[in-house]
């Protein structure tokens, strides 16, 4: 214990310098220091500058004297902050339990700054006390920016819980890494990309996810929206976007894309099949039939490409209107409708194009299996009984055109083939098309 006198020295000889010179490296850490007098109301200045002594002189008091300083120094949204702290009858009551009281504030020249009120002594009543104000923008710089990542981080989450609640699958993606991480994935698309360890690269995930789960037909238009440059470009950080497609199986879904932050982006997927089909059928479903309207092949089918275009009506059709009523011909119309509808696939499309005209597009269809099925058809309307109409006879007349190009274009040429058709009534003609 004793050799504690081998380190610790004797104050020097000139020890009021040596306390000038600490002094001077404590004030350093600070904009202002000035000893306050309680009792007397008086303030002695340890380190100061221009502007505070510019707005201490303009006032009366040691109280309007700070209160002027502060007033004039710190940003308006700070004003009111900084004066209530700065109010010294209230000292001695918030400096009876501790040595050091503070304040932060935004300062007009210095930015954030930190006002301290120190204790000097042990003397009762509180009589003497250090304030200093300490430069701490760099501080709280950091500390905003660590704030503001944390709040981005927690809308991060807020918006990835807000998926998993609605999403069956649901991915993230960093674009600066393309590095994916999934949250959530059903067994369906999991098996057919193959997952089974870490992910592959975002772009890499992407050409596997609209090859293998997405319809032909959608993968373009998916293919845009997913880019990282498009959604750089027409997403906002916070914002969100939808897609709706068909997957493979031909059902609707929904894409969430949420830009999470400025190189990352939470992706959300969701069967929409049984919603959208609903909706759809308000608006694209011919309510006798049960197949789809012309509404639906002026705003849906008439774009899109096909391989087979048919064209078929009731023969006599306005015959047994006349003979046995409208409402005959309703029956009729809805008995036809529904040999149509269930001897085409999925991705087929019936359409009453006008009154008893429907229109068939068939996709990835062979020439030869098209005519087998038009003759099934005629032949399955040829077996039609109306339950209350027994002596009405119905056959059907079929006009085709087959090759590769969109409905609204090949739509004239399967006109035609049904023209040839309805001279001879109750058989098919196909003819080729040609672009």
């Amino acid at each position: 214990m004793d050799n504690y006198k081998n380190f610790i020295a004797d104050f020097p000889v000139n020890s009021a310098e040596f306390f000038t010179a600490i002094t001077y490296a404590t004030t350093e850490l600070y904009i202002s220091m000035h000893v306050l007098d309680l009792e007397n109301m008086t303030a002695y200045p340890i380190k100061t500058n221009e502007f505070i002594d510019k707005f201490m002189k303009c006032a009366n008091t040691l109280q309007a004297s700070i209160t002027n300083i502060m007033v004039n120094l710190a940003c308006p949204e700070s004003v009111e902050t900084i004066k209530n702290f700065t109010i010294l009858s209230t000292l001695p009551e918030r400096l009876k339990n501790t040595n050091v009281i503070s304040e932060i504030f935004h300062g007009k020249i210095h930015g954030w700054s930190k006002a301290m009120f120190v204790r000097i002594g042990e003397e009762k009543p509180l009589r003497r006390v250090l304030y200093l104000v300490e430069n701490v923008n760099e501080q709280m710089t950091k500390l905003e920016q660590e704030k503001e990542l944390l709040e981005q981080n927690r809308k991060q989450q807020n918006m990835i819980n807000a998926l998993m609640n609605g999403y069956t699958s649901v991915v993230g993606v960093d674009f600066t890494t393309e590095k994916v991480e999934i949250f959530r994935i059903n067994d369906r698309i999991k098996n057919a990309l193959g997952l089974t360890k870490e992910p592959p690269p975002f772009k890499v995930l992407v050409e596997k996810y609209i090859n293998r789960t997405v319809h032909e037909e959608d993968r373009d238009s998916l293919r845009k929206v997913i880019d990282e440059s498009y959604i750089k470009e027409y997403l906002l950080v916070g914002g969100s976007l939808s897609k709706i497609f068909h997957n493979e199986l031909g059902q609707y879904v929904e894409m969430k894309v949420v830009r999470t932050g400025e190189e990352s982006i939470v992706f959300g997927f969701t069967n929409k099949n049984s919603e959208i089909t609903e909706i759809n059928d308000k608006i694209y479903k011919d309510s006798l039939t049960q197949v789809m309207n012309r509404k639906y092949f002026d705003d849906k089918l008439s774009s899109r490409n096909s391989q087979a275009v048919v064209m078929a009506d009731i023969d006599f059709f306005k015959e047994i209107n006349d003979n046995y009523g409208h409402q005959c011909g309703d029956a009729a119309l809805a008995a036809v409708a529904s040999i149509l509808r269930f001897s085409v696939r999925n991705l087929d499309r019936v359409v009453r194009y006008g009154g008893d005209e429907f229109l068939i597009s068939f996709r990835n269809i062979s020439h030869k299996v098209l005519k087998i099925r038009l003759e099934q058809m005629r032949a399955e309307a040829e077996k039609i009984i109306l339950q209350d109409y027994p002596d009405v006879k119905l056959t059907m007349s079929f006009g085709g055109t087959f090759g590769d190009g969109t409905v609204s274009d090949m739509l004239s040429f399967a006109d035609k083939a049904l023209y040839v058709s309805k001279k001879k009534r109750n058989c098919v003609t196909l003819v080729p098309f040609e672009c």
